[in-house]
């Protein structure tokens, strides 16, 4: 069976979520299930990796897009190069205005929306609703959804009356190989960053407003706390980051991007407990890691986060909710937390059950 991923920026993964999804899923399809995958980059993805045409056994082509600065253009393209596909799998909703050509030849189309793109602070509200319009478009008329939260499935049941042809499977993540881990590779990596093992609070996000760091932040100085507060996080030259680095005090730290896999492991692993404040996204990559990590997750109250870590964390919508959280998780134990969220990862949320869950899906759907 022929199945192409269309929508991402391609594989290698380097750049974020989706990226990730793409590679270990096509990777896994190919080497553990006999698939025949092909992932559609784009054209910057093309020249950093100087247009190689196979990765693990998964066909490489190219967009002659940008996906970031010809959104459009790359996903019809990334369509057309895919069509000989037995099944096309788009990450995001940037086909939508396309999918009365799949739906009228009958082609197993597959849109994963990705979230709740509109209503991310960063469009404005011309652009949100020309987003929200792209996404009933896809609910319309993709023929297949496949939504990575049951939150999202609800909204396009419950908002855009698709109730046919649409299921989740979530994403995963890899178990972290540091836990517990005290050797001179750890203990080098916490010195880099001046960290102490089990005694800091973390948080790992795209520093953006939708994700809440200035409530984290807010809520953190209200006490004068036993542990510090360290924010990894691209600093772009945004008004939200110089916002951000005024209201923090001398217990807040911003790192900047950790970009190495180990390290961030490290730090991960380490970490006292774990702060998402991811408010429109669906099963969050971050969060699934942390989860990995054995982390004490410390999550913004919503139905996203709330389906994946269940009762076996804490929630916050505002700032005192947040002091109070900090207040309680430490003068008490709270490691069984870590450990049930860890096993949630162990039984189901790891690429291993992830990828069998895709290969019976595209299975079912190409009968």
């Amino acid at each position: 069976m022929k199945i192409a991923f269309i929508g991402s920026r391609g594989i290698p993964a380097n750049y974020g979520g989706f990226e990730t999804f793409v590679e270990e899923v096509a990777v896994g399809l190919s080497e553990n299930y006999n698939f025949d995958v092909m992932v559609v980059g784009d054209i910057h993805q093309k020249e950093q990796f100087n247009s190689i045409g196979e990765y693990k056994g998964v066909k490489i082509i190219y967009s002659r897009y940008s996906k970031a600065e010809q959104t459009i253009k790359f996903y019809l393209d990334s369509m057309l190069k895919a069509w000989n596909s037995d099944v096309i799998y788009s990450c995001g909703v940037g086909n939508a205005f396309f999918l009365f050509i799949p739906l009228f030849f009958g082609k197993k189309f597959v849109t994963n929306p990705d979230g709740i793109g509109w209503k991310r602070l960063k469009w404005s509200n011309n652009g949100k609703k020309i987003l929200e319009f792209m996404f009933y478009l896809s609910a319309r008329l993709s023929p297949f959804i496949v939504t990575d939260s049951v939150g999202i499935e609800s909204v396009f049941r419950e908002k855009f009356g698709r109730n046919k042809n649409i299921q989740t499977i979530e994403y995963g993540a890899y178990l972290n190989q540091t836990i517990g881990d005290n050797s001179d590779n750890v203990r080098a990596v916490l010195n880099k960053y001046k960290l102490v093992s089990n005694k800091y609070h973390l948080v790992v996000s795209r520093l953006e407003p939708e994700n809440n760091l200035k409530k984290i932040i807010e809520g953190y100085i209200i006490n004068k706390n036993q542990y510090p507060l360290i924010i990894i996080g691209n600093l772009q030259d945004t008004n939200y980051v110089k916002g951000l680095l005024k209201i923090k005090n001398e217990n807040v730290y911003f790192v900047g991007g950790i970009y190495n896999k180990y390290e961030l492991e490290v730090v991960r692993s380490n970490a006292f407990s774990y702060f998402h404040g991811h408010s429109v996204g669906g099963t969050n990559p971050s969060l699934l890691e942390a989860m990995a990590s054995k982390n004490i997750c410390v999550c913004h109250d919503n139905e996203f986060n709330k389906g994946v870590v269940s009762d076996s964390g804490f929630y916050f919508n505002t700032i005192q909710d947040i002091a109070d959280i900090i207040k309680v998780i430490e003068r008490n134990d709270y490691s069984h937390y870590g450990n049930a969220v860890f096993e949630k990862v162990n039984n189901y949320f790891n690429w291993v059950n992830i990828v069998k869950l895709y290969s019976d899906y595209f299975k079912y759907i190409a009968k």
